[in-house]
């Protein structure tokens, strides 16, 4: 069951992008559709917001379908494409919202080699990697509170997420990802942000893997931005929530996992500045201890999340969120869970949210 929970959890957006193109090509030409859906019921609530009952897409893993191609081109060398959507599979309709392009989830044309994969268009970073990799609800945004904490925006709370505005992928990107080095990998990668306002992007990770062991380092930087931080846009701004509206942005993500077998600990922190060209500055400290635990034929999830804020022109705030649960696996591409959070936020009510999903791959 450990290597199940870690198919979905962990390495399902990872293997997609970069890990089944670091393979060697077993035909001369290889196109596979594939995908996962994800659909929970039960109770959402944020601190500071109100109750939600209904039917709820991807709280888990969000729902997606893709394709990818490759193509051995001789001498270690092959071509590769991706593409994939999200899924709100509660509605039927594409995309996380209608904000997102329908190839949001990733978009790009790249080339295998002996040395690692280069990609070109809207590739996944790093960063969004090594937080899935690093806390034991992977890329759960409605139960997962690191994040919750670090990716996922409110518009019921007088916080900043660092990560918010960067995404878990990059458009118009260069990507080059290296392949395993003695148990070392590393990414460098730059998006242009022609003409729009989500600004000049680079980053360059690296990681490494020994055994049960798993440790990493993210650095992000983001330059030439125009993107509003705390209140949304200036008419919703208070006192307990300004504008700000960033021009740069760095990020610096750490953290480690061990597997023992029957437990895998894990522990991250991120470091988020964000300046704006008035002077005005957000800082967020967030960090997060959890545990997977097997109990049966699923395991038991447990995570915790804090984050420190301090922004120009309002107090000081913090934000605490507890998620607790079991997931189940039925067989090897399905699994049911059950979870409970709390969220807390300096100066309004806590939330609690309850949920019972299942998730399926294909």
């Amino acid at each position: 069951m450990q290597t199940h929970f870690k198919k979905i959890t962990l390495g399902i957006i990872a293997s997609t992008a970069i890990g089944g193109l670091s393979t060697s090509v077993q035909a001369q030409s290889q196109v596979q559709m594939y995908g996962l859906l994800d659909v929970s019921a039960g109770r959402l609530q944020l601190a500071g917001a109100g109750k939600t009952a209904g039917v709820f897409n991807g709280s888990m893993t969000t729902s997606y379908w893709g394709i990818k191609t490759q193509e051995d081109l001789g001498g270690g060398w092959g071509a590769a494409t991706q593409m994939e959507s999200f899924i709100l599979v509660n509605s039927g309709a594409a995309g996380r919202s209608s904000a997102d392009p329908y190839w949001a989830r990733t978009s790009w044309v790249g080339l295998t080699s002996p040395w690692g994969v280069f990609q070109v268009g809207r590739a996944v970073t790093p960063g969004f990697l090594l937080a899935i990799s690093l806390n034991p609800f992977g890329s759960a945004t409605n139960l997962g509170p690191y994040m919750m904490h670090t990716y996922m925006p409110s518009p019921t709370q007088p916080f900043l997420t660092s990560e918010g505005a960067s995404d878990s992928a990059w458009a118009n990107s260069l990507a080059f990802t290296s392949r395993p080095m003695q148990g070392w990998r590393f990414t460098v990668q730059s998006a242009l942000a022609q003409g729009g306002n989500t600004g000049k992007r680079n980053t360059v990770g690296i990681n490494y893997t020994n055994g049960g062991f798993y440790g990493g380092l993210v650095y992000e930087k983001m330059d030439q931005m125009n993107l509003n931080w705390g209140a949304p846009v200036a008419p919703l701004a208070t006192a307990a929530r300004p504008l700000i509206t960033a021009n740069s942005v760095q990020n610096i993500q750490s953290g480690a996992s061990y597997d023992m077998g029957p437990a895998k600990l894990f522990a991250q922190n991120l470091k988020s500045n964000i300046d704006a060209s008035n002077g005005a500055q957000a800082r967020l400290n967030t960090s997060q201890l959890g545990t997977s635990v097997l109990a049966g034929a699923g395991r038991v999830l447990l995570s915790v999340a804090h984050t420190n804020e301090t922004q120009t022109a309002k107090a000081n705030q913090a934000r605490t969120t507890v998620s607790m649960g079991y997931d189940l696996w039925l067989s090897k591409r399905t699994d049911v869970y059950v979870a409970l959070l709390r969220d807390r936020v300096t100066g309004v009510n806590p939330g609690t949210s309850m949920l019972l999903g299942m998730r399926h791959t294909f």
